[in-house]
């Protein structure tokens, strides 16, 4: 992404035409990356969205819908405090730097809140009119940086500078050749971005292009004619900006974003350019088409990683215990050994390894051979024995209750893998986060009182096409919430057959007989919210709720239930989902 000090410029115009004179009504901030801020311009309500996301910090108004929390975050109660009724009336981006300053008056009183869009570095902090700060989104302190602190009662300083020139402050080609050593010897689209403040590669590499010059040729072996019409270049695009001219384009390859610019990049090679005319909305179509699904994409490995490492561990685990148990259920043949040596105490003597016996348990009365510790006398070989016998004994009862709790787990560590994979927001996903923490999967952080007890997201609805609801659970938490509080005696509980899946609840309003059609579209919705999404013909169980019944202490979604019934069916497909679900 071309997210420069262009793109931020052309972000900062477009704010300045739409929010200046704007009344702050109320900040609200999603979570630690994102922050609203709600305004009243020109009888209107607008959403100023400020992202400190690494893969998109980005500042826009938006016509996304964000889910606040239930109890906002203390940097967004400072705002409130501060900012309610309060004014817009300037938007600058100081020194053509990565950062944007809305100022801002509440009676009389001015503060600034600055937006430093730096990839990781990102943050938003609000000051007040001595430049002091009153609080930061991350709060820096000198353990964390010894350069530059964000912390409450600081004085402000920018980000270090660098030691470049704002190009909009560039008048001629002549000063363009004055500013880039004659002996720079590096690529030309680099003697742009390492001497102009702002101007990111791709944005570099466009100047040098438009020139009619390779971007990658060597800047010190240009001839001042071709250095001239660098200058020329860059003088001309500049001076589109200065008006406030921009072409805000997403460029694609394969499905995947190759760009997104101010304007168009005419040496790169898409396949598909798509022009806005309105930056905020190619900001929200960016957000919603490319950025959340790789948000959601990491999210989902992240997860996947913690789950995978403890179903890897339990499995090798559960391969020791099984060679442990096949051991112990061999344990008679080491009572035998004893037994052995005693009946032939008298032919063995300390000292000897082995001991050649009759096998006097078998009927060809075989002769057999027995390890011996020869530090030991013949009576304490047989007791050794003796007692690898009792021990392996004693060990069955206890290997197969071990085995049972790890087949246990290893069912709910599946069960929550197919929920992660078939998580379709972060909402979800961040349910799933919770339900490992409490499960101990995930060291849970320290948490403020007033953050506890976050809305909990609904189970997917669908209504068949007979009008019965159809509710399918979301995760393992939800799948007991569903099944043991929500469901009534009479509704009909699916699942798949042994393979991992979501808990499916038929509302039944009467003990009338169940329409066909409906108990086959609820199938095939269980069958699509399980393992077997891509397979066929696969086995769905259904009974009446009351018959689900879950074990003392199993963990979450885990139950077994009786009198039940099987139904083969396939998945439903996408266009059956988007029929029957309800709005």
């Amino acid at each position: 992404m071309a997210f420069d000090g262009i793109m931020l410029s052309a972000l900062k115009d477009n704010l300045k035409q739409k929010i200046i004179g704007a009344r702050i009504e109320k900040a609200y901030q999603i979570d630690k990356k994102y922050l609203i801020i709600r305004l009243r311009n020109n009888n209107q309500n607008l959403e100023l969205l400020i992202s400190t996301d690494p893969q998109g910090a980005r500042i826009n108004l938006t016509e996304l819908d964000f889910d606040f929390p239930s109890y906002p975050p203390d940097f967004c109660m400072m705002l409130r405090k501060y900012l309610k009724n309060s004014y817009i009336q300037d938007i600058i981006q100081p020194d053509f730097e990565r950062m944007i300053k809305i100022e801002i008056e509440k009676r009389g009183k001015k503060y600034s809140l600055i937006a430093e869009l730096m990839g990781k570095y990102s943050n938003v902090i609000l000051l007040d009119d001595n430049e002091m700060v009153l609080d930061a989104m991350k709060r820096i302190t000198e353990k964390q940086n010894s350069e530059r602190q964000l912390y409450p009662g600081i004085k402000y300083e920018k980000p270090p500078a660098q030691d470049k020139l704002n190009p909009l402050s560039l008048t001629s080609k002549e000063e363009f050749r004055q500013i880039i050593s004659e002996d720079f010897s590096q690529a030309a689209f680099r003697a742009v971005m390492y001497n102009f403040r702002g101007i990111g590669p791709y944005s570099a590499r466009e100047i040098v292009h438009r020139a009619g010059i390779d971007p990658a040729e060597n800047y010190n072996n240009l001839i001042n004619s071709k250095k001239d019409k660098i200058a020329e270049s860059m003088l001309n695009l500049f001076s589109e900006f200065k008006k406030g001219v921009y072409r805000p384009v997403i460029a694609t390859k394969t499905g995947e974003v190759d760009y997104i610019s101010a304007f168009i990049l005419n040496h790169r090679n898409p396949e598909k350019i798509e022009e806005f005319d309105d930056l905020d909305q190619m900001m929200d179509y960016y957000f919603e088409e490319f950025l959340k699904d790789k948000e959601l994409n990491k999210n989902i490995r992240e997860l996947n990683k913690v789950v995978n490492t403890y179903l890897n561990k339990n499995l090798k685990k559960q391969k020791k215990l099984k060679k442990q148990l096949k051991e112990s259920k061999n344990a008679k043949k080491y009572k035998k050994m004893g037994e052995l040596i005693t009946a032939n105490i008298y032919q063995i003597n300390r000292g000897d390894k082995k001991a050649v016996v009759n096998d006097y348990y078998s009927e060809d009365q075989n002769q057999i051979e027995i390890k011996l510790d020869p530090a030991k006398s013949p009576s304490e070989n047989a007791q050794k024995y003796f007692k690898k016998y009792n021990k392996l004994k004693k060990s069955v009862k206890h290997l197969k209750r071990e085995i049972a709790k790890l087949r246990h787990e290893e069912k709910y560590l599946k069960q929550v893998s197919m929920n992660i994979e078939q998580a379709e927001t972060l909402d979800d996903l961040a349910e799933i986060k919770e339900e490992l923490k409490e499960e101990k999967y995930i060291k849970k952080q320290k948490q403020n009182k007033r953050n506890k007890g976050s809305k909990k997201l609904p189970p997917r609805k669908f209504i068949s096409s007979d009008g019965y609801q159809i509710l399918v659970g979301r995760n393992n938490k939800q799948n007991d919430r569903l099944t043991k509080k929500m469901a009534n005696n009479g509704d009909i509980w699916l699942h798949t057959k042994v393979i991992a899946g979501s808990h499916v609840i038929i509302k039944r309003d009467t003990d009338k007989n169940l329409p066909d059609k409906t108990l086959r579209q609820a199938a095939a919705i269980a069958a699509y919210f399980s393992k077997a999404r891509e397979s066929t013909n696969v086995p769905i169980d259904y009974t009446p709720v009351e018959n689900v019944n879950k074990p003392k202490g199993a963990k979450p979604g885990l139950v077994y239930y009786e009198k039940y019934q099987t139904i083969y069916i396939d998945p439903a497909d996408k266009e059956l989902l988007k029929q029957l679900a309800a709005d």
